[in-house]
């Protein structure tokens, strides 16, 4: 019992730590990407359709980490607290509509790609080809006005999976899409690797590693909405709280790195800060 106990403590610090730094990557990852299209907006005085959704995205994100940090603190600092019932009802609400407003956010960024990237002759596919630009914020306000709607009943648990569904709807079509596009490619004997090939492959990416940290971060969700009666009360929650945790900060971290955009501001602001490290080192104040 007693090795049991030093075992569990030892985790719980490990994990403790290992939720630290998920939440502080997870705010530098989307607040990096909310900041760099801010900055675009300014300077240009708009904002195309797919960078207004990874603003909205990493914006809903770093409300979905602030509240994840606000439950982990008073959990931690203030356990006492967390079970009034005003408290518990505000917290379960403001995490519930942040997770479902970024979920609909990746839904939103399904459907662009798809319906940007995808080639299909439908009439119907073909006008919403053309009035994409105009539907994305409209897409973004249904999407806060629906988040909002269904986390009022916080027992509706089946609007996180609305969202999923046709995320994964757009991934297959485009996926399928691809498959079709470097078929003919092959068929006319021209490039395999060509720039309409090179944007299939960078979209299939964001959604496919999103598919795979969602399905993980659905996972958890749903064991910890589990009864306790059938999880473990000390190991299932720390393992879980990591998983969910994981989410925000992975996905950004792609983001970043897949978008040539935030990839090249990325470099130039650590080149930055080499140079000034650089020069601080060569330079000490005496």
């Amino acid at each position: 019992m007693i090795v049991r106990r030093k075992m569990f403590i030892s985790f719980y610090i490990i994990g403790l730590i290992v939720l630290l730094m998920e939440i502080i990557i997870g705010m530098f990852g989307n607040g990096f990407i909310a900041l760099i299209y801010c900055i675009d907006w300014v300077k240009s005085r708009k904002l195309f359709s797919c960078d207004m959704i990874l603003t909205c995205l990493a914006m809903s994100r770093i409300l979905l980490q602030g509240i994840f940090t606000a439950d982990l603190f008073i959990h931690i600092f203030a356990p006492g607290t967390f079970h009034l019932n005003q408290v518990q009802i505000s917290l379960s609400f403001l995490w519930f509509f942040a997770n479902t407003v970024g979920l609909w956010f990746t839904a939103c960024l399904g459907i662009f790609y798809c319906v940007k990237i995808t080639i299909c002759n439908q009439p119907l596919f073909l006008r919403m080809k053309q009035t994409i630009f105009v539907m994305v914020p409209k897409l973004l306000l249904w999407s806060l006005l629906v988040s909002f709607v269904t986390s009022i009943p916080l027992i509706w648990g089946a609007a996180s999976f609305i969202p999923f569904i046709i995320f994964l709807t757009t991934s297959i079509l485009l996926i399928s899409s691809l498959w079709r596009h470097t078929r003919n490619m092959q068929c006319n004997a021209t490039s395999f690797w060509d720039p309409s090939t090179e944007a299939y492959v960078s979209a299939i990416k964001v959604l496919i590693s999103c598919h795979i940290l969602y399905i993980f971060y659905f996972v958890a969700v749903t064991v910890l909405s589990l009864p306790t009666c059938l999880t473990d009360r000390t190991w299932t929650p720390a393992i879980t709280s990591m998983v969910l945790a994981a989410y925000t900060p992975g996905h950004s971290l792609i983001l970043i790195l897949i978008n040539p955009k935030l990839k090249q501001a990325l470099v130039r602001i650590l080149q930055i800060i080499k140079c000034h490290l650089k020069r601080d080192f060569l330079n000490p104040i005496t």
